[in-house]
């Protein structure tokens, strides 16, 4: 009985670490968003120079505010699937995007290599 109840414990403790986590990354002012993304980029490609990082940013922050408004419009409602749809058309136009200031071989090496990483994550959670 004992353990059952330590069961249960550690069930709750952990559903509501990860809620908080997952809130966090919604909350994420898009500024830190895009500093965040910007230099797992880094690590995975090279960025040309200032002016590339600059328009690359930009793009982070406006979609990073977009998908806030959409969590925000989310949590207040509406068809899951339909709100599914609606954040891959935001990440498809990002993807366009920054295929359009990286090129499509640079684009592909950090999407794939964003994939994994997201594959990896997954797994240890």
């Amino acid at each position: 009985m004992k353990s059952m109840g330590v069961l249960i414990l550690s069930f709750v403790v952990t559903t509501a670490f990860g809620q908080q986590r997952g809130q966090g990354m919604r909350n994420m002012d898009p500024e830190e968003s895009a500093n965040r993304q910007i230099e797992q980029m880094k690590e995975i490609i090279k960025l040309k120079n200032d002016t590339e990082e600059k328009a690359i940013k930009e793009i982070f922050v406006k979609y990073a505010k977009e998908r806030q408004k959409m969590f925000s419009e989310m949590q207040q409602g509406g068809d899951p699937g339909a709100n599914r749809e609606k954040m891959q058309e935001l990440t498809n136009k990002q993807n366009e995007e920054l295929k359009g200031i990286l090129g499509e071989e640079r684009f592909t090496t950090y999407d794939t290599k964003m994939q994994e990483l997201r594959r990896n994550r997954m797994r240890r959670n």
